[in-house]
């Protein structure tokens, strides 16, 4: 049972570190809005902004207690008095609104890792003072005024892990209370620069119900009834008391794990588990969290190696080149040896010499990020996206359906039209499914070589 433990805390572990690359995501998007020049503001704009402009109990912003600035997805705080001291931020935050969107819309394709549910995010503003949160908080209930927690490490996050914040990187904060709900809560906190110093922070809330998510165990709902769950602060003795036994006989499985930020989880099973549950159904479960984690170690494993590379493209997030190893054609050939279907998809952005002649690079690079980011959108997690170099993609789908496969150019373009609805993005994509003995390059020259057809077809049939 140690073992399926183990298996409970590297899945929270795998969401947990979904949740800094989400946090990651929106911050990256976040900087790049600020650091592209952006439209002059307009009077009407001006004036749309300053007439939703309020002040309330002392506190100032927009959509303080209800919606009263629909350009904006939720409430505005800032310890400006004047509706112009932010404005030019104001009107950029309808980035974050995207970004955060966008990840909330991805699917989760039942691999239940408790990631994609609504958490509550917001960016807090260290040099202008003032905190955007993406849902609609009453204002009247809490009002940020804590602008100096950064230096004078107050908010009750410690200040270490604000420290942290320097270096670049995604941390986690102690447990402390929020003051919104006031129960027991932790972050992830993310650094937004401009112009190479610190600006402010993306944080995204994780509370009681967020966690209850994280770990239950949706393939062992009895264990679950008699599991006991706790995040404890090692520094300050605070907890956040995940899940209760239903009975407390005798705790006959203990296991505890220490993840950055100096918090430990306990977890530990009641033996009443093993009581109420069957012989047959224990050595049912036994068998199957042992396949689930050699499963989970070979996942870690190969995740391990590959992050020891650069294996990501810089512009695009997808996976590059790299990520086609040796070891990924081993492992795509055993699942084609045994029947399960390995899919291939080449994608190729059409007439992109074109518009990086007419409307340069810089239009040409946003087309080909546009299109990765729905692209992304469109598949699993166990899937790979890759961007080969230029505007060449592709996609290996894992245990996908054939039906569905010749979908997947269908639901690439209905998520361009979500992501950049003013926007035309045009692809050619085709389809090859691997076969016993082919290699991945066997594999993607056939994909390309379809798709090369397709172009020329294309290109016959526009002269």
């Amino acid at each position: 049972m140690n073992a399926y433990m183990r298996y409970i805390m590297e899945r929270a572990d795998s969401s947990f570190l979904y949740d800094k690359y989400q946090n990651q995501s929106i911050a990256a998007h976040l900087m790049r809005t600020f650091e592209a020049p952006g439209d002059p503001v307009t009077a009407e704009k001006r004036r749309a902004f300053c007439d939703a402009f309020e002040a309330i109990n002392g506190t100032h912003g927009v959509n303080l207690t209800r919606h009263n600035y629909p350009a904006l997805h939720g409430t505005l705080q800032t310890a400006a008095t004047q509706c112009t001291d932010n404005l030019d931020d104001a009107l950029l935050l309808p980035a974050f609104d995207q970004a955060v969107s966008i990840n909330r819309s991805q699917d989760d394709h039942s691999h239940g890792l408790g990631t994609l549910e609504l958490k509550f995010r917001y960016y807090v503003d260290l040099n202008k003072h003032y905190v955007y949160f993406y849902d609609l908080i009453n204002s009247r209930r809490f009002a940020m005024h804590r602008w100096t927690f950064l230096q004078k490490g107050t908010m009750g996050i410690n200040r270490k892990d604000i420290d942290k914040l320097f270096t670049g990187r995604t941390v986690i904060s102690s447990i402390y209370m929020d003051d919104i709900t006031q129960e027991n809560v932790m972050s992830f906190l993310t650094p937004v620069y401009l112009a190479g110093t610190l600006k402010g922070i993306v944080m995204v809330d994780v509370n009681q119900d967020n966690l209850k998510n994280i770990f239950y165990t949706q393939d062992r709902p009895l264990v679950w009834r008699y599991l006991n769950v706790t995040l404890k602060d090692m520094d300050s003795g605070k907890e956040i008391i995940i899940n209760q036994s239903k009975n407390n006989l005798f705790q006959y499985v203990n296991y505890s794990h220490d993840i950055p930020g100096g918090l430990r989880v306990s977890l530990s099973l009641d033996l009443t588990y093993f009581l109420v549950s069957s012989w047959k159904a224990l050595a049912f479960y036994l068998l199957a969290t042992a396949l689930l984690l050699n499963m989970v170690r070979m996942h870690f494993r190969l995740y391990r190696n590959v992050t020891r590379e650069n294996i990501s493209d810089a512009m695009t997030g997808l996976y590059n080149r790299k990520i086609l190893t040796p070891v990924l054609e081993q492992r795509l050939q055993r699942l084609v040896n045994t029947g399960t279907p390995v899919t291939f998809v080449a994608i190729d952005c059409d007439r992109l010499k074109l518009i990086n002649d007419t409307q340069g690079h810089q239009e040409g690079d946003r087309i080909i990020t546009l299109l990765a980011k729905a692209i992304k959108t469109s598949i699993r997690k166990s899937d790979y996206a890759i961007r080969l170099g230029g505007d060449e993609f592709c996609i290996i789908l894992v245990d996908y359906a054939a039906d569905l496969a010749i979908h997947l150019p269908e639901r690439i373009i209905r998520n361009l039209q979500i992501i950049a609805p003013d926007k035309t993005v045009h692809f050619s994509a085709r389809i090859y499914n691997m076969q016993p003995n082919d290699t991945i390059n066997d594999a993607y020259q056939a994909s390309d070589a379809q798709l090369y057809l397709n172009k020329q077809q294309k290109q016959h049939r526009s002269s």
